[in-house]
């Protein structure tokens, strides 16, 4: 289902889509909140308060950690993607601006391999895993990194950004530090780690709730003030 065919009854927030079950039907509005509590919380912090003009320094690494991004990869990449988020097809163009940012990022450069792997194992040629396979083996993923890396897929194409511990620039000779972990112990402030302008205009979460990005043109004065259009 594409966000478009959503009725006015799945744009409702507060309501309908925290109760929603995990890929009990998978629909753009119900993915990025049910898969995990804490999505909820992110999406309504960005909502609020993000600023993708305002995008913190972060250093991109010379090349994926121990990888290559060729066209297998993209193929995995947007397969996941789709399953993920619930929209298919998702902009090819777009995928592999997403793919190129999450493997050069410092911090999550590890999650991506640990996640594609994850995803390749249940993968059966040219078809598909079923939605049960991805609920146990990534979202429910006894491997801490795969689900915090499934974490930052979702908030990269539902809000085109990472949300990731607050670092510092670090020399680009020190090692890569381990994945990032899926663990509500770690405390560490995060902040929204955007790309550009045009990725953020582009966001899913736009699509979900029939508008255009804020701080961008994207409709006649005064749009926001109405409802939109079933």
């Amino acid at each position: 289902m594409h966000p478009s065919d959503l009725s006015r009854e799945d744009l409702s927030f507060a309501d309908g889509l925290i109760r929603r079950q995990f890929l009990g039907q998978l629909t753009a509005s119900a993915i990025a909140t049910t898969l995990w509590p804490s999505l909820a919380h992110a999406v309504t912090e960005i909502w609020e308060e993000g600023d993708p003009f305002c995008a913190l320094p972060n250093r991109p690494l010379d090349k994926p950690d121990g990888y290559d991004l060729d066209l297998a990869f993209l193929e995995s990449f947007i397969g996941l993607s789709e399953l993920l988020v619930g929209v298919s097809p998702l902009s090819r163009q777009l995928a592999n601006q997403y793919m190129e940012r999450y493997a050069h990022n410092r911090q999550l450069t590890r999650n991506l391999l640990s996640l594609v792997q994850a995803y390749r194992d249940i993968s059966s040629g040219n078809n598909r895993p079923s939605e049960e396979q991805v609920k146990q083996s990534i979202i429910l993923s006894g491997d801490s990194a795969v689900r915090a890396g499934a974490k930052q897929l979702i908030y990269l194409w539902y809000v085109s950004a990472f949300y990731i511990p607050l670092e510092p620039i670090q020399d680009p000779n020190a090692p890569i530090p381990v994945a990032l972990q899926d663990d509500p112990s770690d405390t560490r402030k995060r902040a929204w780690l955007y790309g550009t302008p045009e990725q953020y205009g582009h966001a899913l979460l736009w699509s979900v709730i029939r508008a255009h990005a804020p701080m961008t043109s994207g409709g006649p004065t005064s749009c926001w003030a109405h409802a939109p259009a079933a």
